[in-house]
């Protein structure tokens, strides 16, 4: 676990976090609040502030208009592609892993959360963060994990 990692204040602005991004080279920072796990921002969260956000369709039959598609999905990456600062475009629900995981349970975690970042949080305390290449590391330097 990587104790130093960087971390971000969800009142910090989405300019913050580009510029910890482009400087450290990562991709996602746990966003913490007095010590607790309150989200995490990634490159992703950041990359709706220039997409094109779609509206779900409608269905017009006999004159009546019938919404299709998620309209919740769609507000929230509308407010994501208005945000400015990291809590408007953070993700709340974050993936994380307890402090005494194994490693096996960490690589398990990133191949079926399709993550790249794992928050190590226990009860809401954040301690640090788990990277890929933390886990690709350990297998070089020590293959019989």
């Amino acid at each position: 676990m990587e104790t130093d990692w960087p971390t971000l204040g969800p009142e910090q602005t989405v300019e913050d976090a580009i510029k910890l991004f482009a400087e450290s080279g990562i991709s996602g920072v746990p966003v913490v609040v007095e010590g607790r796990l309150a989200g995490i921002v990634t490159e992703g969260d950041l990359i709706f502030q220039d997409a094109e956000i779609k509206a779900p369709g409608f269905l017009d039959i006999l004159g009546g208009m019938i919404p299709l598609g998620n309209w919740e999905e769609y507000r929230q990456e509308a407010l994501k592609s208005a945000g400015v600062t990291v809590g408007e475009v953070m993700t709340t629900e974050v993936v994380t892993i307890s402090p005494d995981a194994t490693l096996s349970q960490a690589a398990t975690t990133f191949a079926e959360e399709g993550i790249k970042l794992l928050p190590v949080a226990e009860e809401g305390s954040f301690h640090g963060v788990i990277t890929r290449m933390d886990i690709l590391t350990l297998h070089v330097l020590d293959p019989r994990r």
